[in-house]
């Protein structure tokens, strides 16, 4: 008889327990997609920006040469919403790759690119090399960012191998 009621106390706690786990599980996985959903619309606005400094740029490369500071400036101005996109990014998402070293690169690029917007306000003529560079680079850094977030290691390694096309654009005033 004590068999049969250490048998039952022994089902109760096994089917309690059970009970806690599955809801500890069921409330991880909610947290877990809470959050793949917040990355995912963090980074989408980041993609989103990226891509009008793409058209921005192609913009750029199509027009005369009398509106020239004009359209830098607005080269200028995307440049600093990706950079505040990647910061929104970096603030407000978790679990995502190492995004400082990426913000370091676009702060630099975006200083690098001031000076270009300076030159031109004083009159020396943008260097159409350089100008053609920013836009290729910023082409492949669009191209190879991962279309979409994932929470993997893929889209990590892809994640890091767009960023290495921002590094040639460190030092355009040499």
């Amino acid at each position: 008889m004590t068999r049969k009621k250490y048998s039952k106390i022994i089902i109760v706690v096994v089917v309690v327990l059970l009970m806690i786990a599955s809801t500890f599980i069921l409330i991880e996985s909610l947290n877990t997609k809470k959050e793949v959903e917040v990355n995912s619309s963090y980074y989408t606005g980041f993609v989103a920006r990226v891509q009008k400094l793409d058209d921005t740029l192609s913009q750029t490369s199509e027009i005369a040469s009398n509106s020239d500071t004009e359209h830098m400036f607005d080269v200028y101005t995307s440049i600093i919403l990706v950079n505040d996109r990647l910061t929104l990014l970096k603030e407000n998402a978790k679990s995502f790759p190492e995004l400082n070293v990426l913000i370091n690169d676009f702060l630099i690029f975006r200083y690098e690119y001031g000076y270009l917007v300076k030159d031109q306000l004083k009159g020396n003529r943008a260097n159409s090399e350089i100008r053609m560079k920013v836009v290729k680079q910023v082409k492949l850094f669009l191209n190879n960012l991962p279309k979409q977030y994932e929470n993997s290691k893929e889209f990590a390694d892809q994640f890091s191998a767009a960023a290495e096309h921002i590094k040639p654009l460190l030092h355009l005033n040499f």
